[in-house]
């Protein structure tokens, strides 16, 4: 039998579209029917309780199914349907196509905001901008990740690479701002691709509140 708070809440969707539905009443759609202490209202709510929409939004099944009336198959709806939300409406660059601007770089990169620990990768452009691939470098801790010129640079070389943007996040504070050694890693980037005859364009910093840009702010020295 289907639970009413489902039918009400199927009902006001025919009705009214999704966008009149309260955000536990749209989990309560897709989570389906149900009913007794497994019903679905009870089971929204509950994970509403325990983290924001935001934070929902890039969390892995497994991490959802930590809420009572959250099962594997449930867990794996919700976060399929946040990948397809995703996948609607966030356009990120494809291969060939320009990355110069730093919101681009955003765009392009948004998911690493919302890795559990430290990482850092590199977006490789040809001479006219276009995106070449991107690369993950290393993986730190939760608030570091050590990495070296020599691994940054051997990437660009390997694919012909005439320009690259360093990326990197901070998963810890959920500030992009850039620290000290963010500042001091970023000059011996650039210092090293300038050797090596790769132009650095950026250091791109992301984060879930958003994300720094060296250029954007005026702290890329020429």
């Amino acid at each position: 039998m289907t639970c009413p708070a489902v039918l009400s809440a199927y009902d006001r969707l025919h009705t009214h579209g999704p966008r009149s539905l309260a955000d536990h009443e749209l989990i309560t759609v897709l989570l389906g029917p149900a009913s007794g202490s497994n019903s679905t209202r009870d089971a929204a709510h509950q994970l509403l309780a325990k983290t924001t929409l935001a934070q929902m939004a890039w969390s892995t099944p497994e991490e959802l199914q930590g809420t009572p009336g959250i099962g594997p198959v449930r867990a794996a709806a919700i976060a399929a349907a946040f990948e397809l939300g995703r996948r609607g409406a966030w356009a990120p660059p494809r291969r060939g196509d320009r990355v110069l601007d730093p919101a681009r770089v955003w765009e392009l990169m948004r998911h690493v905001a919302h890795a559990e620990r430290e990482e850092f990768h590199v977006v490789l452009l040809d001479v006219r901008g276009r995106l070449i691939k991107t690369a993950r470098i290393a993986e730190g801790s939760l608030t570091q990740c050590p990495v070296s010129p020599r691994d940054v640079l051997r990437e660009a070389l390997r694919a012909s690479a005439h320009g690259i943007v360093f990326v990197h996040n901070h998963p810890s504070s959920g500030d992009a701002t850039p620290s000290a050694d963010d500042v001091d890693l970023t000059e011996r980037l650039r210092a090293a691709a300038e050797l090596v005859g790769v132009l650095a364009r950026d250091h791109v910093v992301v984060a879930a509140t958003g994300y720094f840009s060296f250029v954007e702010a005026g702290r890329w020295r020429l």
